[in-house]
């Protein structure tokens, strides 16, 4: 078998491997590209592929990170054919992408969280085959994260009085506009972090644009996107300007995302990497449906 770098042209076999292998996720061509193709740092030696003759036999998707003086590298996604576990498949990728890792002065080696591009917050461990070869191969727990489902279908979603109440307050809300990317880069800049900044941005690409705001005078001053990180009907990130916080402008925005998510087809949302897990019990009786592990290792 050989290793290789994967290529754009690889993508259809790499979406069929993942579809029959992580299951619990769904996996579309869009998706792919995104991940793949539009990573803020680009390392193509990193993405690595073990093929039998024009057969996909596994993927072993590394990616690193530079921010404030570290340099920080990931696993971000690896499969393995069924036909082909239990072969040392995947030993064999991870051996060369820590290789190249160390190669380029990298020391630390995380799995799944590569912010701001990230197909999960973590492992999730209902892939437990995946997570018994990452601690026989030195991985650690450092820590976890959970996201939360969402049942769209059961009920309509709608924020009028909500709007009416608020708006006599001076907000405004709607839907982000081609006009709006420059003050809304710029507001995500002042207030929030820059893996937020490129997540939010990121919605820019969805047809209709992903992302809702808040307007007072004129200025924004909170917002909510769906669509933007890991899975389609995944929603965040959301923020509102701490002086603002408490008066019902992100619950609001989070409705009008769930409404948007069911007008477009979806039977349920993933609220991705959740922080306030009381809020959205209340607000929309979701449940904590997945369990993520952050696993690192010394390279």
């Amino acid at each position: 078998m050989e290793i290789r770098e994967l290529a754009e042209s690889d993508l259809p076999s790499l979406l069929d491997l993942c579809q029959r292998t992580l299951p619990l996720d769904p996996f579309s061509l869009p998706a792919l590209r995104h991940h793949m193709l539009n990573e803020p740092s680009q390392h193509p030696a990193y993405q690595l592929s073990i093929w039998d003759g024009a057969r996909l036999a596994g993927v072993m998707v590394g990616g690193a990170r530079e921010a404030q003086g570290r340099r920080d590298a990931w696993v971000r996604l690896f499969a393995i054919d069924p036909a082909d576990r239990r072969k040392g498949l995947a030993t064999h990728l991870l051996a060369e992408l820590e290789s190249r890792l160390r190669a380029d002065g990298h020391t630390r080696l995380h799995v799944a969280n590569s912010v701001p591009n990230y197909f999960w917050p973590g492992l999730d461990l209902r892939y437990t085959a995946g997570l018994c070869f990452l601690q026989k191969s030195g991985f650690q727990r450092a820590g976890d994260a959970v996201n939360m489902q969402v049942d769209l279908l059961a009920r309509d979603w709608d924020t009028t009085d909500a709007e009416a109440r608020l708006g006599q307050a001076g907000f405004t809300f709607r839907r982000l506009v081609p006009g709006d990317r420059e003050q809304f880069g710029a507001w995500l800049r002042d207030h929030w972090s820059a893996a937020w900044h490129y997540e939010a941005l990121s919605s820019y690409a969805n047809e209709p644009i992903s992302t809702f705001v808040v307007l007072a005078d004129g200025r924004i001053c909170a917002f909510a996107s769906y669509n933007a990180t890991t899975f389609e009907h995944v929603f965040g990130p959301t923020g509102t300007e701490p002086a603002l916080q408490g008066r019902g402008l992100g619950r609001v925005l989070f409705l009008r995302c769930m409404r948007d998510l069911k007008d477009l087809g979806h039977p349920a949302a993933e609220i991705c990497w959740v922080g306030p897990i009381a809020f959205y019990a209340r607000v929309a009786d979701a449940w904590i449906s997945r369990t993520f592990w952050f696993l690192e290792k010394e390279l």
